[in-house]
């Protein structure tokens, strides 16, 4: 757990927030899990209702079920992109303020060689 003092701005003014390096780690990777799942749905959806059998087919009413289900996993993968987005704007400004903080996080968070 490490303490980042504030520089007195807001309703505390000075005090020290407590932060947990493990939480914030974890939150970010499971972000990132969570979008490339979102990332595979939208690629396997596209696939599925770009197939000429249900453009053509009996199930071409059904096939607008697909790209309603796309455009929501959609939205979806964009609200957690955003998530992350901000996570990692966090995880860097804190790392820029404590250099042993962001070893920290370096070694904790999940990223791709």
């Amino acid at each position: 757990m490490a303490n980042v003092a504030t520089d007195g701005a807001g309703a505390g003014g000075g005090a020290d927030i407590s932060i947990s390096v493990d939480e914030i780690s974890e939150i970010h990777n499971r972000i990132r899990k969570i979008t490339l799942e979102l990332e595979k749905l939208g690629k396997s959806t596209e696939s599925i209702s770009s197939i000429k059998f249900y453009k053509d087919g009996k199930a071409k009413k059904a096939l607008e079920v697909y790209d309603k289900a796309n455009k929501k996993a959609m939205d979806l993968y964009d609200n957690y992109a955003q998530i992350a987005n901000l996570v990692a704007y966090t995880i860097q400004a804190m790392m820029e303020q404590d250099e042993s903080l962001g070893q920290e996080f370096y070694t904790k968070l999940d990223l791709p060689d």
